[in-house]
């Protein structure tokens, strides 16, 4: 089994700029998810992407993390519709 890449929290908070608190913050909303060994907590390299969209709406656009959560729900609820709307027109393609 391949060894999963890992960053740890506190060189992504100095090289982005970020508090640690405000990623806390997104765990405890159950936004990210954090890997805790000894005293260090470590995010998954798959999930820098998503930290960075986060980040950049608290830091650049003021979006507290309640605001935060609520358009990530909204935008995982439009991807949802959006893929059963393109199932429907799969399936309504057979009968064309």
């Amino acid at each position: 089994m391949a060894e999963e890449e890992i960053i740890a929290l506190e060189t992504y908070c100095s090289y982005y700029q970020v508090e640690m608190e405000f990623i806390r913050t997104l765990e405890e909303y159950g936004l990210i998810s954090i890997r805790y060994e000894e005293t260090k907590g470590f995010i998954r390299k798959e999930d820098v992407a998503q930290l960075e969209r986060f980040s950049r709406l608290h830091y650049d656009l003021n979006i507290n993390v309640p605001g935060i959560d609520a358009l990530q729900h909204l935008l995982e609820k439009i991807r949802a519709l959006q893929e059963e709307t393109e199932s429907l027109r799969n399936r309504l393609n057979i009968y064309e």
